[in-house]
């Protein structure tokens, strides 16, 4: 059974023009799959990895090179509710790192349900 995650990533830079690139991937994860990287001023490591998933939950652990907008509770772990996302901070590279990521679902239900197949009788 895999789990699906949409991932925002936004990346800023400090100073002028401030441009900003915005990326959105889907990654569809076993537990214990390690997903998403980040790249930049010496690091490059897993942003993400799949603990449990529990129907409408699922648990991630995130990397220590990111800080929780709402603030970390100190274990690095995430308990995602489906379709909340959950913003985090990269502010050790050249330019600003945003994460946002929301827990869609079972991977074979979120497909059936964007992608119903027609019986053929």
């Amino acid at each position: 059974m895999k789990a699906r995650f949409e991932v925002r990533s936004i990346k800023a830079q400090w100073k002028p023009p401030f441009k900003k690139d915005i990326t959105d991937e889907v990654f569809d994860v076993k537990e214990d799959d390690k997903f998403d990287r980040i790249i930049g001023n010496g690091n490059d490591e897993h942003v993400y990895k799949l603990i449990s998933i529990n129907g409408n939950m699922a648990k991630v652990e995130y990397s220590k090179l990111f800080t929780l907008k709402t603030g970390n509770p100190g274990n690095y772990v995430l308990e995602l509710i489906k379709d909340e996302p959950v913003a985090m901070t990269y502010l050790w590279g050249e330019d600003g790192v945003t994460k946002k990521i929301t827990y869609k679902g079972i991977a074979d239900e979120v497909e059936t349900e964007e992608n119903p197949t027609e019986s053929l009788v």
